[in-house]
């Protein structure tokens, strides 16, 4: 019987170290809304597959990213965005399946918490950029996990910044 157990061990172990099982964070939309010159706000084309060519962001413009979750088969846990002071964000999801028990889900923290049997999800996170430090460095950070016992899934988008000419 122990040499039975023996022999799935490493199909236990080994199960979620291909990459298929691990959650996955897609970007399925990002558009730009940037203020023109005549104060009107544009929407930009869709960037999800061309983020290199995004345009250059100072503060007060918006970010929306579209992302789809999936488990990979696994249920999902938790979504985190890990984002600084640099953006401010809101997140826009399905209510019915998220559990609001304890403070598990938090949204002003930018932290949803998945209810048992959601395996995919979508969630929209609308970013205003607020501050640009001097390297420009400013990112849009979110982490996945599943009820799986596999590594999480972390995208992060880069935006092209400059500070505005008053600072």
């Amino acid at each position: 019987m122990k040499k039975g157990l023996l022999f799935l061990l490493p199909l236990l172990l080994g199960a979620c170290s291909a990459k298929e099982e691990s959650p996955v964070i897609k970007v399925e939309k990002l558009y730009v809304s940037l203020e023109g010159e005549d104060g009107e706000i544009e929407k930009s084309k869709n960037y999800a597959g061309n983020l290199d060519q995004l345009p250059v962001l100072e503060p007060g413009d918006k970010v929306d990213a579209y992302l789809s979750l999936d488990g990979n088969g696994a249920e999902l846990k938790t979504f985190k965005l890990l984002n600084e002071g640099e953006v401010l964000t809101d997140l826009v999801y399905e209510e019915g399946e998220v559990t609001s028990e304890g403070n598990l889900t938090n949204k002003e923290k930018g932290q949803l918490r998945f209810k048992d049997g959601v395996t995919k999800s979508k969630v929209l996170v609308q970013a205003v950029v607020e501050k640009v430090d001097q390297n420009g460095d400013v990112k849009l950070s979110f982490y996945l996990s599943s009820k799986a016992e596999c590594e999480g899934a972390q995208e992060v988008i880069d935006l092209k910044t400059k500070a505005a000419d008053n600072e």
